[in-house]
């Protein structure tokens, strides 16, 4: 039930640099806004856990929000902020106007309003690549998972989806996070990544959190199933759907389904490729890799965690990773986009390298039915990208990607469903 407190508000926009931010703890933020900057919606980023004062320079009539909330004097409010990653709202009234401002709280997330910004896509640093580098504009705002979803997000999430006794090896390590932890339980900020997801399951956990802040799901399951023919694939799909393999925590078996993708929706996806490249490069036009074109381990250290020889041979447990958000983000401020986990992203189009070779080395610590979505010849709807922790640091670049429908993944959100690109012409043309 929402809470409507009289008293005070504020608002302003991270990104537009309306707002002061101090943080005064590891769980405790200090926002002060100015409401001459105030819009219609704004947003604000927070995280997890935190206990957030947003204080205005207006005196404000009436707060509303569903958080544990408090208000302090004429212009303050004091506000937990939720356990789960996602979008909170906060309503605010001033005396002298009719209507009522919204402030976004962005949990976890980075907003991203980004006008006619510049971006390089492709990548030439490899002869087999066949996505060359090229400039693009684009306009639209963004939410963006700062950091891999976590375990702690899924399982919470998928929750009722996860059995509770052992039918296949592949449900074991659910079942035991499962089993180890309690429903509706908060998540830590820095909670592991996880890296066992199915394709198909990273798209059903992209609807539920869709449907949980009461956006329109982005994607849609085919009632009937396919068998592993390659020609029945290529003549059932269209633009806007894929065939992907049928695999989550009870069935293991090689059909597939089809995914049609609903573009009036602004819901919660994964990111497509080329906005993954510009995500990952994070405004950087100019280098192969966020550490830079000649770094060293120590250097590439600082930015994505790559095990060393030592931990790469002694892993036995390819499910286990390490904590999100440890590092250093890139210039957009995402957390992780390259080593840790590999990220599931959707092709544009299911064939857009399918006749190309491969830029990865085999990986023995990958389980070893990663490779179920791309069988040669058929149609190819994902890869992963930014390299794992198990990766060899050395051959990891924008441009890497390998061929797999298992692993970790980010999701974004198109506000509005509005962005536009433009391709940028060179001078030669």
């Amino acid at each position: 039930m929402k809470k409507i407190l009289c008293l005070v508000a504020s608002y302003g926009a991270v990104i537009a640099g309306l707002l002061f931010c101090t943080a005064c703890s590891d769980r405790e933020k200090y926002i002060a806004l100015n409401r001459g900057s105030l819009k219609n919606e704004t947003w604000l980023e927070v995280e997890k856990n935190e206990t957030v004062k947003i204080c205005i320079d207006s005196k404000v009539q009436v707060w509303n929000t569903a958080l544990d909330s408090e208000i302090l004097g004429e212009s303050c409010l004091k506000v937990r902020v939720p356990t789960l990653i996602g979008v909170s709202k906060i309503n605010v009234k001033f005396s002298d106007t009719e209507s009522a401002l919204k402030i976004n709280l962005a949990v976890g997330m980075k907003y991203l309003d980004f006008k006619n910004e510049e971006v390089l896509l492709g990548f030439d640093y490899m002869h087999e690549y066949i996505d060359n580098e090229r400039l693009a504009k684009i306009t639209g705002m963004f939410l963006v998972d700062k950091y891999p979803v976590t375990n702690c997000e899924f399982l919470q999430l998928m929750w009722d989806e996860i059995p509770s006794e052992l039918h296949d090896e592949k449900e074991k390590n659910w079942i035991k996070r499962k089993k180890l932890s309690v429903r509706k339980e908060g998540c830590d900020t820095h909670d592991s990544a996880t890296n066992i997801v199915y394709l198909y399951q990273a798209l059903k956990y992209a609807n539920k959190r869709s449907i949980r802040e009461g956006l329109k799901p982005y994607y849609t399951f085919s009632e009937e199933t396919f068998s592993k023919n390659e020609f029945e694939y290529d003549k059932t799909i269209s633009e806007g759907q894929y065939i992907i393999s049928y695999r989550d925590f009870t069935h293991h078996d090689e059909t597939r389904i089809k995914v049609s993708v609903d573009s009036s929706s602004d819901g919660y996806r994964l990111p497509y490729y080329d906005e993954w490249m510009m995500l990952a490069r994070g405004g950087d036009k100019k280098h192969k890799a966020p550490w830079g074109d000649s770094a060293t381990f120590k250097d590439v250290q600082k930015y994505a965690k790559f095990n060393d020889k030592t931990e790469y041979y002694e892993k036995i447990n390819s499910s286990i990773t390490g904590p999100v958000g440890q590092l250093q983000p890139n210039g957009y401020g995402l957390y992780d986009i390259f080593g840790l986990v590999n990220e599931l992203v959707l092709l544009e189009k299911p064939q857009k390298f399918r006749k190309y070779q491969i830029l990865s080395r085999p990986n023995p610590n990958r389980p070893r039915y990663a490779n179920t979505n791309c069988k040669r010849k058929n149609n190819c709807p994902s890869y992963l990208k930014g390299g794992g922790a198990d990766d060899n640091w050395q051959n990891i670049s924008y441009g890497y990607y390998s061929y797999g429908s298992i692993g970790g993944f980010r999701l974004i959100r198109n506000i509005g469903n509005n962005a536009k690109w433009t391709e940028v012409k060179s001078d030669k043309e």
